[in-house]
């Protein structure tokens, strides 16, 4: 079951809007150290998104964002009903810690719209097949998205979930809807490691098209693998980002 946390440090939390780091991303670190810490045990609630918002005057997408890495991370569940809540002291990622900057200042709002390009049921080919451990030819959800820093598009993605693992996906907006955020609360997902590759490569023209840039500009492709708590592949993802927005910094352990 799970218990309150005997205190809330959320008071003496402070994020720094000068930073070249995203605020979901100095509060995903600030949880993520007091769950690792201790200061949340598992089993402990974490702040709710209206505690945070209070005390530390971000938004909600802000807070979600966050929540949607420590849920990734394996670090927290969230059950309706209940909150947040501690399941991990320990992060399930061999990295410890990947971050993504975006090389321009926008505000969470603007950097948070997603347009979808497209939502349909599709057969698996050989690569998406052998990605997600399934036989070709079977049924997946593919959605490809657009995000955009206010009217200006900074990356694309394209992602495939086996369709018998997402029931009724085709009627949910994922323009508005976080896709981690139907897995955890929806479909009560958790989520134990990630397979990711990341290179250079040169636009397409259909990429260019999508990104407003011109063909053959320089562009940073990442492909992931993410399997579930039981080591299950649940999606197979492609991005592309341009290179004028976004950097990757990585951690590593020794």
């Amino acid at each position: 079951m799970a218990t309150e946390a005997a205190q809330r440090p959320t008071r003496r939390w402070s994020l720094n809007e000068d930073s070249h780091e995203q605020l979901y991303y100095q509060l995903y670190n600030l949880l993520f150290q007091e769950i690792v810490n201790g200061s949340y045990k598992v089993g402990d609630l974490i702040p709710s998104e209206t505690e945070l918002v209070r005390d530390l005057g971000v938004s909600r997408a802000t807070i979600r964002k966050a929540m949607e890495l420590l849920v990734s991370n394996g670090l927290i569940e969230r059950r309706r009903g209940r909150g947040s809540v501690v399941v991990s002291d320990r992060p399930s990622s061999a990295l410890r810690r990947v971050t993504s900057y975006l090389k321009r200042t926008v505000s969470d709002d603007a950097a948070a719209q997603k347009r979808v390009i497209s939502a349909e049921i599709v057969p698996a080919d050989s690569e998406c097949a052998a990605a997600l451990g399934v036989r070709e030819g079977t049924p997946l959800y593919r959605l490809e998205r657009v995000r955009c820093a206010g009217d200006t598009p900074y990356y694309s993605e394209v992602i495939h979930l086996t369709e018998s693992h997402v029931p009724h996906a085709m009627e949910r907006d994922f323009s508005k809807e976080s896709l981690r955020s139907y897995y955890s609360n929806i479909l009560h997902v958790s989520w134990s490691r990630a397979n990711q590759r990341v290179c250079a490569q040169a636009a397409d023209e259909r990429i260019a098209k999508l990104l407003r840039i011109k063909p053959g500009e320089p562009v940073l492709k990442i492909t992931r693998i993410s399997f579930d708590g039981d080591d299950i592949p649940r999606e197979y993802m492609i991005s592309v980002y341009r290179s004028d927005f976004y950097f990757l910094e990585m951690s590593l352990e020794s």
